[in-house]
C-alpha cells in the first residue's frame, strides 16, 4: 500500500476545502445500552485522523445525533458536522424546528452542513424548503446547505430555484457495482461543482469481493477488496465517500483507503470487471 502525504480532500462550492472521508451515524444511537460504546469508537475516529460526520435527525430517533454530540463536545471547531432534515417536516416552521433540535442533540450552535434528506414530496414547495435553508444559513445556524438522495431530475428541479444556487453537495447510492451515477448525475454535479457524496460506498453483492480482479488488485496494493473498492471512488474528482465502521480495525483500515493509489491499468481493470451498465 502507497501512502501520501495529504489526506485526500474535496471542494464545496463556497471555496471551503473538507476531508473526501466521512464516517456516518447511521444504525448509531438506537440502543441505548451501546451509548457509551458508540461514543468511544467516535472518539477513536477522531484519533485515527476523521474529520467530517455525518447524522441526520431520523437515525435513532435523534439518538445519533446525541451520540455524535457528545463524543465531539470537546473538538467541536475541529470536525465538519452533516446533518439531514427528514421530508415529512419540509415546511419552513418544520424545518426551522427541526435545526434547532438537531443543535442541541449535537450540543453546537451551528451545522457544517444541513442537507434534505429526500427530495420533496408533491405537496411541498422546494422554494419553501430553500426560504428556510438561507434564513438558516443566514442566522449562522448553518454554514451551507445540501441535498441527499436526490436523482439528476430531482436536483435539476431543486437547481431551478434561484436560492438553490447556494447548494453544495449532493449525497447519493454510489459504489464499485452500482454506477449508475456515473452517467448523467456525477457530470452533472461536476459541470455545476458540486461535490457527490457516496454513501453505502462498500454496499455492493458479496459475491463482489470474491471477483479475481478485485482481490488480485487488493493483493498487488497489500490492502483488502474493501479498501480497493474505495480507492476506486476517492480517485474520483471532487468525490466523497460515507463509511460506517463497527470496531476500530475497520475503522483505521477505512480511513487508510485513500492512501491507496490505483494505476490506469487497474482503475480500468476495476471497471470492465464491473461494467457501468
Amino acid at each position: 500500500m502507497q501512502k501520501g502525504q495529504q489526506n485526500k480532500t474535496i471542494t464545496l462550492p463556497s471555496g471551503r476545502i473538507i476531508p473526501a472521508i466521512g464516517l456516518g451515524m447511521w444504525y448509531l444511537g438506537e440502543d441505548a445500552g451501546a451509548y457509551f460504546k458508540e461514543t468511544a469508537l467516535i472518539r477513536r475516529a477522531l484519533e485515527i485522523g476523521y474529520r467530517v460526520f455525518d447524522t441526520a435527525e431520523m437515525y435513532g430517533n435523534g439518538g445519533a445525533e446525541e451520540v455524535l454530540g457528545e463524543a465531539v463536545a470537546d473538538c467541536r471547531k475541529e470536525v465538519f458536522l452533516t446533518s439531514k432534515v427528514s421530508p415529512e417536516f419540509a415546511t419552513y416552521e418544520k424545518i426551522i424546528e427541526a435545526c434547532d433540535k438537531s443543535l442541541e442533540r449535537l450540543q453546537t450552535t451551528y451545522l457544517d452542513m444541513y442537507l434534505l434528506h429526500w427530495s420533496v414530496s408533491r405537496n411541498t414547495r422546494p422554494e419553501e424548503v430553500l426560504e428556510a435553508f438561507v434564513d438558516l444559513k443566514n442566522a449562522g445556524k448553518i454554514r451551507a446547505f445540501g441535498v441527499s438522495h436526490f436523482d439528476l431530475s430531482d436536483l435539476k428541479e431543486w437547481l431551478s430555484f434561484k436560492e438553490a444556487a447556494e447548494t453544495e453537495m449532493n449525497q447519493a447510492y454510489f459504489n464499485l457495482v452500482h454506477r449508475q451515477m456515473e452517467k448523467e448525475l456525477l457530470p452533472y454535479c461536476r459541470k455545476k461543482k458540486i461535490p457527490l457524496i457516496a454513501y453505502a460506498p462498500m454496499d455492493v453483492y458479496p459475491s463482489a469481493y470474491e471477483n479475481g480482479v478485485l482481490q488480485r488488485i487488493a493483493e498487488k496494493n497489500d490492502a483488502t477488496p474493501r479498501q480497493i473498492v474505495l480507492a476506486w471512488l476517492l480517485a474520483k474528482d471532487n468525490v466523497g465517500v460515507l463509511v460506517k465502521s463497527p470496531d476500530e480495525e475497520s475503522l483505521n483500515a477505512f480511513f487508510q483507503s485513500q492512501f491507496i493509489y490505483l494505476s490506469r491499468e487497474e482503475t480500468d481493470a476495476l471497471n470492465a470487471a464491473f461494467p457501468l451498465n
